[in-house]
């Protein structure tokens, strides 16, 4: 029951992966939380009413997902937990790896969202799936608890996506294109299933893989002995291989201290801490057991994590309204309401701020998020004094302005978010500073966390304040 002081959801998550797509519903209570920056709604009490069956990721002709499969086994799973769309209060749409390659992705996700109710959805690039996966799998909570700087490898059936958690920020992240189902075969071991990443490895084994043909054991071995080669050639930041060279989707990781432990998560996690031995008539098993082989022989830390196969988001929860302050810059009103925003965090200095270092800043979150920029709005968050006098406030314009050349060209919103009540201040400094004279949305008194979903809606009591949904993702426990 819902009251003034407390909140109940129901929450619904989605993930459509390379190897599997699977559902879990939740029961999320938010409680109203008072502090000296305002009022806020946060999730105290986490409960998993359904966690769904998995489904092998239905593939037509190689190039698309089939969709009716998808909503098929979707209506299913709300009929196995006797739920119905009116049932849901919010989610998230999640579609990953290879999936999130294939011709009709992007429409997929967007019918799914619409299918299964009031959903955030997305297409995560190989960055920012990195980056829910250190959330889901426990990586970050574990680094932050611990104190200790951890790297989680999230390994599906496509891709592996690498993030750096150090006391549980995560400060670097990467994917290359090493998965468990990179190649299928059928039951006579005959190969039904190629996805392009698996031919960088045609010259090493000497054959040109083509549907039908058979493949032994020993290939398969040979295969796998090779890509978890390469995934530990990128995890020991020291390229030396074309292959390894070749598999990588994203820049190499930059992060030159030293990592305390591994953390797996994803399905052929599942075989690396031996919870399974089950085929899957791919190369998962054997991918499983090469890394176990190196982690042995290289005597590398690792620790489990409390979820694998479900480490990306397994649920979208908590709408909380906030409110902005009074001191906010809205330089267009007609571009309200604006949904489904991402936010990002650029991680600046705000002792030592210069146009060159907050360009920098935003330029690596955008990257981090596998976001083009001018191609869709984001949120730019900034905790903290920033400027503190009209020469430190414009330094700090130009510098957003730098690194949104295309965003200010295309007239597209620049959406900026302060904890503090400075809003006013840096949207007025930019539009009479910088050549961003449009459609600059400037709010503050605002708590929200790299990675949430912004609803911002019409500026209300005369302009005075202007309300602002936080959509965050939840991951498991």
């Amino acid at each position: 029951m819902n009251s003034d002081e407390t909140l109940n959801l129901v929450s619904a998550g989605i993930d459509v992966g390379t190897t599997t797509s699977h559902l879990i519903f939740s029961k999320l209570k938010l409680e109203k939380i008072y502090t000296p920056r305002g009022v806020k709604f946060e999730v105290t009490k986490r409960e998993i009413l359904y966690k769904g069956n998995i489904l092998l990721t239905p593939i037509i002709d190689g190039q698309n997902i089939d969709y009716l499969k998808l909503v098929e086994f979707i209506k299913s799973e709300y009929e196995h937990a006797n739920m119905s769309i009116d049932d849901i209060d919010t989610g998230a749409v999640i579609i990953t790896g290879e999936s999130a390659k294939k011709e009709n992705a992007e429409d997929l996700v967007k019918a799914l969202a619409y299918k299964a109710g009031k959903f955030v959805c997305a297409a995560a690039g190989p960055n920012f799936e990195s980056v829910i996966a250190a959330m889901g799998s426990g990586a970050a909570q574990y680094s932050k608890e611990t104190k200790k700087t951890v790297m989680n490898i999230d390994i599906g059936g496509g891709t592996s996506n690498i993030a750096i958690v150090k006391d549980g920020e995560i400060v670097d992240a990467a994917c290359v294109n090493v998965g468990g189902r990179l190649i299928a075969f059928d039951t006579e071991d005959k190969i039904v299933r190629i996805e392009e990443p698996i031919r960088n490895l045609e010259d090493s084994i000497g054959i040109k893989f083509d549907f039908g043909m058979h493949i032994t054991l020993e290939q398969k071995q040979e295969m796998a002995r090779i890509l978890a080669k390469s995934l530990f050639e990128t995890l020991d930041r020291n390229l030396q291989t074309k292959i390894a060279k070749t598999l990588l989707m994203t820049n190499p990781l930059e992060y030159e201290g030293q990592i305390d432990e591994l953390m797996f998560s994803g399905g052929v996690a599942e075989y690396i801490y031996g919870q399974t031995e089950e085929y899957f008539s791919d190369l998962g098993k054997y991918l499983g057991e090469e890394i176990r082989k190196i982690i042995k022989e290289r005597n590398i830390s690792t620790v489990q994590p409390t979820e694998l196969i479900r480490a990306t988001v397994i649920g979208a929860g908590q709408y909380t309204l906030q409110v902005s302050g009074v001191t906010t810059h809205i330089s267009d009103t007609d571009i309200l309401p604006i949904h489904n925003i991402p936010v990002l965090e650029p991680k600046i200095d705000n002792k030592q701020i210069t146009e060159e270092t907050v360009k920098v800043a935003i330029q690596k979150s955008l990257n981090m998020f596998d976001v083009k920029e001018g191609e869709e709005p984001v949120a730019l968050s900034f905790k903290g004094a920033i400027g503190g006098s009209y020469a430190g406030l414009t330094t700090f314009a130009k510098g957003v302005v730098s690194a949104l050349t295309n965003t200010v060209r295309k007239e597209n919103p620049i959406i900026l978010v302060f904890d503090r009540d400075i809003g006013n201040s840096v949207g007025n400094v930019m539009k009479r500073e910088t050549p961003a004279k449009k459609n600059i949305i400037s709010i503050d008194e605002i708590i929200i966390q790299e990675g949430d979903f912004i609803d911002i809606d019409q500026p209300k009591a005369g302009g005075q304040v202007v309300p602002v949904v936080v959509k965050s993702l939840v991951f498991s426990d």
